[in-house]
């Protein structure tokens, strides 16, 4: 059976206060005003593939993993970032309801100060040139290596279900250490995020689409609306001993095949939205601003094809958007799936968040006959 969540209660988590998403769908359709809490929804979502693992946790970090801590933020500040800022009390806690049961998880975190020599902070915390040394031993160097600082440490505590899941220490300009604890059970095999730019890196699930041919000529009849001639898509691998590849399209318009880097956003972010749906499949789909780099002309017939192969393959699904125009063009795509949405509005205010929740053809009727604002 397909892990589905039927509702999800957020009662901390980054700026998120107490949210209520009950009586999920199928398809459900989170919008609202920048900073209501979308995206935060979807990593929460996120998190319940592997929530006892410290991997999953980096990923919700919003830090750019490419660079080191000197260059950008460091792993403590992104984790003191997941935490309510304006609470002194540093816990993150929700559940999700799923179709085989609940599950609870609750993250603490403890700020405390350890004193370590300068040279043990370089050595055990790995944070190299933390006082411009040189490698040629200068006077007084020796000296300040052997000083004491005081290091802010953030410990923290992970519980699932109530049961010590693990635990870590995390230091100011540090790198991070896995969760020690138990491993326990997934309770999601298979939940899949998309970001709004992971398009622009031009990684797609081709593999899994190649596996189903009835879904993949399904594909090249959608996106003919990107390139009207093309013929096919394949991953080419490289040359040098089979080393790395790259996606190729096969067009009439030219001789040769070619990268689908060469295409432009439009053509990737379709690719890499259908792709990901198979690749859901029997799980759940993240899809965070969906409508972003698809032109207003090709969104009806991507965004249809996305929602039917969806419930082929016994997705679900959750999205994000404050487009008023991909938001409409979503419930009415494929009217037969209309009892199968919902569509909540997140609204934060001075008495914290609140959230409507409007069936999909009850949306519709908001909007088209009433002229009420979805967002």
């Amino acid at each position: 059976m397909a892990d589905f969540i039927s509702n999800l209660y957020i009662h901390s988590f980054r700026g998120i206060h107490s949210l209520e998403l009950e009586d999920l769908n199928k398809i459900n359709i989170l919008t609202g005003d920048n900073n209501s809490g979308k995206t935060s929804v979807l990593e929460v979502l996120q998190s319940f593939a592997r929530p006892y693992s410290f991997r999953m946790w980096r990923s919700l970090l919003r830090k750019e993993p490419r660079l080191p801590s000197a260059f950008g933020m460091s792993y403590y500040e992104a984790f003191f970032n997941l935490f309510d800022i304006e609470n002194d009390e540093k816990k993150i806690e929700y559940r999700a309801e799923f179709n085989n049961g609940l599950v609870d998880i609750k993250m603490t975190g403890r700020e405390t100060e350890e004193e370590m020599s300068v040279r043990d902070y370089e050595k055990n915390v790995q944070m190299m040139h933390y006082i411009g040394r040189k490698e040629d031993s200068e006077e007084g160097e020796d000296d300040i290596a052997d000083s004491i600082i005081a290091v802010p440490k953030l410990d923290l505590k992970l519980e699932i279900n109530g049961v010590y899941a693990g635990g870590s220490e995390i230091y100011e300009g540090g790198g991070i250490n896995e969760l020690s604890g138990r491993v326990l059970n997934e309770y999601v095999k298979n939940i899949i995020y998309i970001s709004p730019v992971r398009h622009a890196e031009g990684r797609v699930y081709l593999s899994e689409v190649l596996d189903h041919s009835d879904l993949y000529e399904e594909m090249l009849e959608v996106l003919k609306d990107y390139d009207e001639d093309i013929i096919s898509i394949n991953y080419v691998r490289g040359t040098r001993g089979g080393i790395g590849g790259e996606y190729k399209i096969l067009s009439r318009t030219h001789k040769k095949a070619l990268s689908l880097n060469v295409y432009g956003d439009g053509m990737k972010k379709a690719i890499l939205l259908m792709s990901a749906v198979l690749k859901a499949k029997g799980g759940i789909l993240l899809l965070d601003e969906f409508e972003t780099a698809i032109h207003t002309s090709a969104m009806e017939k991507t965004f249809k094809w996305i929602l039917e192969t969806c419930q082929k393959l016994h997705v679900q699904l959750f999205l994000t958007s404050h487009s008023k125009e991909a938001i409409s063009v979503l419930l009415k795509c494929a009217p037969h799936l209309q009892d199968d949405m919902a569509l909540y509005t997140l609204y934060n205010d001075n008495e914290g968040m609140s959230v409507r929740r409007l069936s999909g053809k009850k949306a519709i009727e908001v909007q088209d006959d009433m002229g009420l604002e979805l967002r």
